[in-house]
């Protein structure tokens, strides 16, 4: 639930007093969606849409938020891809891992290229990259998705406040 892990220091006050204080936007978004609903006016953007789970949505514990506020869009089809991109951080652009980091990232990418997803989103920008580069690399002439966005520019896309 909260951006700052409590294992970061446990007992410092400090870190606590954050971690009780911020929030993850695509968890806030679907918090006062619960709360307050959404503001009228949303649009369909296409229906198919693959939603990576970035590593560090899974450590703050917070469950597939940025899965749920595509959900919120009319007519969108989720398809999840819960595998690593391969990204890991700064390691998988390091020349000597950058072959390896593909092909941990292989899998998430033929998922997400056997969803057909017209947006490809992910939570991570550095993942999303990653598993673009992994779908370029299997020859992937179906995908429509030129960049992989982030949730809450599908959501600003929805609402006809984004081009891409």
């Amino acid at each position: 639930m909260y951006v700052v892990r409590p294992l970061e220091g446990p007992g410092d006050e400090t870190i606590e007093k954050l971690s009780k204080a911020t929030f993850d936007v695509a968890e806030y978004v679907i918090e006062f969606a619960k709360k307050e609903g959404m503001a009228d006016g949303m649009q369909p953007i296409g229906d198919s849409m693959a939603m990576h789970l970035a590593c560090h949505a899974r450590a703050q514990n917070m469950g597939a938020k940025g899965a749920e506020v595509l959900r919120l869009i009319p007519e969108a089809k989720v398809t999840v891809v819960e595998r690593c991109s391969g990204h890991g951080g700064s390691w998988g652009i390091m020349k000597g891992n950058y072959e390896t980091a593909l092909k941990v990232g292989k899998p998430a990418a033929r998922t997400a290229l056997k969803s057909n997803a017209k947006y490809i989103a992910s939570e991570c920008p550095l993942a999303a990259e990653h598993l673009m580069q992994g779908i370029e690399n299997l020859d992937a002439d179906g995908v429509d998705a030129k960049t992989a966005l982030h949730p809450i520019e599908l959501l600003a896309k929805s609402y006809g406040l984004s081009e891409e």
